[in-house]
């Protein structure tokens, strides 16, 4: 099921793919860029990854990239709690962490407040090597970069309100 999708995404197909007006070339364009950072990485067939990215377009597009390149995903469920999850990830052994600003919130800075929510994940450092997924120019292939600092999660954040 996967194979057929994957063959079905057209970089010029401008027909939905996700809601939020996500198009069949853009989810293309995303699933590509990633197989390169990916392979860029060094991350070959039977590797394993931790993916910290909520819903949408960003995980979906690195779950294709990932199936594409034979990668296995472990996905960092912060709902699951950073016990579980540790114990999961010693039986994954995951080479690198995907993770979205938010993710690295939940497990670094924001963790206290997180905890209310019931929301937790283990510092992601202590796993693998984090790099993260982040907002991207629109024309250009996504990145993946360096777990950044508390000091520009916070920039990143207030530059939002």
């Amino acid at each position: 099921m996967l194979d057929q999708l994957i063959s079905g995404l057209r970089p010029d197909d401008d027909r939905p793919a996700l809601a939020g007006h996500v198009t069949r070339g853009d989810l293309a364009g995303l699933t590509h860029g990633y197989a390169v950072a990916l392979r860029e990485k060094g991350l070959a067939a039977g590797d394993t990854i931790g993916l910290a990215v909520r819903p949408g377009p960003r995980s979906l597009a690195v779950t294709l990239a990932a199936y594409r390149l034979g990668l296995r995903i472990a996905v960092l469920d912060p709902a699951a709690g950073p016990d579980v999850l540790r114990a999961r990830l010693a039986l994954a052994a995951p080479r690198l962490i995907l993770a979205d600003a938010a993710a690295q919130a939940v497990a670094g800075w924001l963790a206290p407040l997180a905890r209310r929510a019931h929301l937790a994940l283990p510092t992601l450092g202590s796993l693998a090597p984090v790099v993260t997924i982040g907002r991207r120019l629109p024309g250009t292939p996504p990145a993946l970069r360096p777990a950044s600092p508390r000091s520009t999660c916070m920039r990143r954040t207030r530059s939002r309100m």
